[in-house]
């Protein structure tokens, strides 16, 4: 009876056993499959290559809304630099029709809902401008070869001048105090596999948890749509491209328009529109994941670096940080700090006690500290006195 008892036993043991193991192993070829097979819309030509462009046409007015070499889908929109939304209905070779679905209504945040909580969030900025924490802003190229033709003589090199305009950014961002994180690793060939190798790149620049990570890129359109002016100097527009393909879409939809929002209140103009497109563009792996085209292969080098510096003004807002202050701007602000603080605790103190008891508290012990009554008494110029307090002072003065 032992002896059976004994087998059944292990034989239960056993078949535990193997039973965690299989799950085990199970759980490891899926997590090996998961890293392994790339998400949708990370793979495919999102871009014309062979030098053409789409026109997007409103199939109501037939209108021109931009032209696009940004390969489209049905269900695909672009928000254009009015706020208004077109969606794609349908494609007929280079001609793509959309539908005009009305002005994108304002993000908000939601801090900025309630009085109350807007003068916390400003208390919140003014602690956050005395903060020594940095902030990180992370930048990469996925499309290594894209150039401006009127600085390098060709749309594309081994190492495109798309670099150059990180190196902007990167000085930019760090006057204003940012910690940047640049990758100069090459992506190259620009072809359908660009993304799977940048986003080991991606991946790499997210350990460091930047606030924000930007792809930075050029279009393939005519210069027009891109050549602005802004407070009398030349610059490039910028353009935003959000995936659809991937579970962060709506925080970076939002996102996006917020950039656009600030940049419409700071620099009317600077941010062309916004493409909600097919694709994944590694935003699968962060919020606040964006890709940003600066001008367009017809645009200058130095157009693109005057719009990097822009950005860089707008960034911050829409993020909904303040930019880093220097050692003497940190120490004005905890002297403001200093004196809201003071002011709130007189306003506690006024209405415990009214003023009248405000003044009659510091009338007592401003009495006390400085012996008016004593000196009253002394000068005896006031009210007769009784024996004892004659004594009491004679005996002083002696």
């Amino acid at each position: 009876m032992k002896t059976r008892s004994y087998k059944h036993r292990e034989l239960r043991f056993l078949l535990v056993s193997t039973t965690v193991v299989t799950f085990f192993l199970l759980g490891l070829v899926q997590g090996i499959s998961a890293a392994v097979t790339p998400p949708d819309g990370i793979i495919g030509l999102f871009e014309r290559t062979d030098g053409g462009y789409f026109t997007l046409i409103d199939e109501e007015s037939h209108n021109m809304v931009t032209n696009s070499a940004r390969v489209l889908d049905i269900g695909d929109a672009y928000i254009d630099s009015n706020n208004h939304r077109y969606e794609v209905t349908r494609i007929d070779g280079d001609i793509i029709y959309v539908k005009n679905t009305g002005e994108v209504p304002k993000v908000t945040r939601e801090a900025e809902t309630s009085s109350k909580s807007s003068r916390f969030a400003w208390l919140s900025g003014l602690l956050a401008q005395t903060s020594p924490t940095p902030r990180r802003i992370a930048l990469y190229c996925t499309h290594s070869d894209e150039s401006y033709v009127p600085t390098s003589g060709t749309p594309s090199k081994e190492w495109g001048d798309v670099y150059e305009v990180t190196r902007a950014l990167e000085n930019e961002f760090g006057k204003r105090g940012f910690q940047v994180d640049r990758s100069t690793v090459n992506h190259n060939p620009h072809d359908s596999h660009a993304y799977v190798r940048s986003r080991r790149t991606a991946t790499q620049l997210l350990r460091r948890r930047p606030l924000v990570i930007i792809d930075v890129h050029r279009d393939a359109v005519p210069e027009h749509l891109y050549r602005t002016e802004i407070g009398g100097t030349e610059l490039a527009r910028l353009q935003l491209v959000v995936g659809r393909q991937n579970q962060n879409r709506d925080a970076n939809l939002q996102f996006a328009q917020l950039l656009k929002e600030e940049a419409d209140k700071q620099y009317p103009g600077l941010v062309k529109g916004i493409f909600d497109a097919k694709g994944n563009y590694n935003q699968d792996l962060a919020p606040r994941s964006i890709l940003v085209e600066f001008g367009t292969h017809e645009t200058s080098l130095s157009m693109a670096e005057k719009a990097a510096d822009l950005i860089s003004d707008v960034l911050p807002a829409a993020a909904g940080v303040t930019v880093p202050m220097s050692s003497s701007g940190s120490r004005s602000t905890l002297w403001i700090l200093g004196l809201v603080i003071l002011a709130a605790i007189a306003l506690v103190v006024l209405n415990a006690m009214g003023w009248e008891g405000v003044r009659n508290f510091f009338g007592r012990e401003f009495a006390s500290a400085f012996g008016v009554r004593r000196k009253k008494r002394l000068s005896g110029s006031k009210g007769p006195k009784d024996s004892s307090e004659d004594d009491q002072d004679r005996s002083d003065m002696s």
